[in-house]
């Protein structure tokens, strides 16, 4: 078998209007939630006042000369990620053998060292190399967890993501825990700090104390804001906060952190783009949770590498935001206990974070099942979404 070509798509917007690929109205790019450029008024208000193209979805197809096909469709990269797929990738992976993933990945990463590491490359290589999993597994006529290790547990369990206005929407519906986008950071001073020390009081009498809760910092928080704020909700039993700080290897900065709001947990990853960031953070014991972002790490491959040092720390991995690749990974995965289910609907509602997979498995009483029937990752893309990159 070998590879035949390479194509690339633009995912059109739905019917209405949509921002990088979530549905539209989506809380996920509407609603005010604290994020990176939260310190800079004009940007505040939404997320999609100010993310570009290169958040934008898209997907590859791989072609072989059995006629088999590899899908992925790829929540961030857009005409960028394509770009350098098409330019560059691409000699890497026509004639050659889709079996040899490892050494593929490997000159992938290597031939792209001079210009990065992480970044728009993890998700460019990251798309080729989901891609190729789903290749060799349909040829194989295996899911894809079966190939990437085997079932670990008969279900997954999930939590689920969504905003502090609609949690208590998610109460009894069998999911062990929710987790919710911070609404303030360090841009609100103070008052940010006893704000979101509240709304952890009124999350706790909405969801009680059966259900776990997780917050969900978008790198908007500093030492000092997150300090104050785990000290001061200490009585609500919040079991983390995911990425508080600025990415880029602060290790040292989120070791320090992670010291400091004991027993609160500290969760990170998904806005780190190299296998080396994941292995600085294990070696300082700069975190308790690792979050991987599958398709923009570097794929499958690169997400393996990482569990693999976690797991000689003890330290479980589960993937960030949801859908049928994070699921195949953490099925295989003994040290992955559970995955994260993303609500995009504003309340209550059961659906994939991008409705390009009319497919994808959703969570069934907080648990999602996997078909051993369907071969690979087990979805298909809507075809009139898609349109063809052009370079």
């Amino acid at each position: 078998m070998k590879i035949t070509d390479v194509r690339l798509y633009r995912v059109l917007a739905p019917r209405a209007a949509t921002e990088f690929g979530y549905r539209p109205g989506s809380w996920l790019s509407r609603a005010v939630v604290a994020n990176p450029m939260s310190v800079h008024p004009a940007y505040a208000k939404e997320r999609a006042s100010w993310v570009g193209p290169g958040q934008f979805p898209f997907v590859i197809e791989i072609d072989t000369d059995d006629g088999v096909t590899g899908v992925n469709a790829n929540y961030g990269g857009g005409e960028f990620a394509c770009a350098i797929i098409h330019g560059h990738l691409r000699r890497f992976l026509v004639g050659q053998d889709p079996f040899n993933i490892e050494l593929l990945w490997d000159q992938m990463h290597r031939a792209t060292l001079p210009y990065g590491l992480g970044g728009l490359l993890g998700r460019a290589i990251g798309a080729v190399d989901v891609a190729l999993w789903d290749l060799v597994a349909k040829a194989l006529g295996q899911p894809a967890y079966r190939i990437l290790g085997g079932q670990t547990k008969e279900t997954i369990p999930c939590y689920v993501t969504t905003h502090p206005d609609f949690a208590a929407d998610w109460k009894g519906k069998g999911f062990f825990g929710v987790k919710v986008a911070a609404p303030w950071g360090v841009e609100s001073g103070r008052d940010g700090i006893d704000r979101t020390v509240k709304l952890f009081d009124r999350l706790r009498r909405d969801l009680g104390d059966d259900m776990e809760i997780m917050i969900d910092c978008f790198m908007s928080w500093d030492l000092e804001f997150a300090t104050r704020v785990a000290h001061a909700a200490r009585d609500y039993g919040i079991r983390w906060f995911e990425d508080p700080l600025p990415n880029g290897w602060a290790v040292e900065q989120n070791r320090y952190l992670r010291e400091r709001i004991s027993p609160t947990l500290l969760a990170l990853g998904n806005l780190e783009f190299h296998v080396k960031a994941f292995r600085d953070v294990l070696s300082h014991h700069a975190a308790d949770v690792i979050q991987p972002e599958i398709q923009w790490v570097g794929g499958i491959t690169a997400t393996r590498m990482i569990a693999a040092l976690a797991k000689a720390y003890d330290v479980p991995v589960i993937p960030h935001s949801s859908g049928a690749y994070n699921y195949h990974f953490v099925m295989a995965n003994a040290n992955s206990p559970y995955a994260e289910y993303v609500a995009s609907a504003n309340g209550y509602g059961l659906q994939p974070i991008l409705d390009i997979h009319p497919d994808e498995p959703l969570p069934v009483d907080g648990r999602v099942r996997l078909d051993p029937t369907r071969p690979g990752f087990g979805v298909t893309v809507d075809r009139d979404r898609l349109a063809p990159w052009q370079g």
